[in-house]
C-alpha cells in the first residue's frame, strides 16, 4: 500500500474579488484574460469563505477578506514565472498577494 504525507508549503497567493453567476464563468472570463493559466491551480470561492480559505491562509487573513461575491485564489503553480499573469479586469479586483499555504503530497518511502 502507497501512503503519502501532506506538507504545507509556503506560498505566495494572489487574490481577487468579482461577482459571478457560476464557478464555470469565473474560470471562462481568467481564460479570456490568461489562455495560458492552468485552471487546476486556481480556486474560484462564491459561498462559504472562511472554511475554504482557511485550507491556504491564516484567520487573521481571512477575517480581512470580503464576506459577499466572489473569491478567486490564483495559486503559483497555475502559471509560469513569479508574478501573477492576471491584472484588474473589468470583473475581477486585485485584493492583493497574501502569503500562505498550499498542500504538497510525497510518497512515504
Amino acid at each position: 500500500m502507497t501512503r503519502f504525507t501532506r506538507h504545507n508549503l509556503p506560498a505566495d497567493i494572489a487574490i481577487f474579488a468579482g461577482e459571478f453567476a457560476s464557478q464555470p464563468l469565473a474560470f471562462a472570463h481568467l481564460l479570456d484574460e490568461a489562455p495560458d493559466l492552468d485552471l487546476t491551480h486556481v480556486e474560484v470561492i462564491q459561498t462559504n469563505h472562511g472554511a475554504r480559505l482557511g485550507a491556504y491562509l491564516d484567520a487573521d487573513q481571512v477575517a480581512g477578506l470580503p464576506r459577499e461575491g466572489t473569491l478567486v485564489l490564483i495559486l503559483p503553480a497555475s502559471h509560469d514565472g513569479i508574478g501573477c499573469p492576471i491584472r484588474d479586469t473589468p470583473h475581477l479586483t486585485a485584493l492583493g498577494t497574501f502569503r500562505g499555504t498550499v498542500p504538497f503530497l510525497s510518497e512515504v518511502p
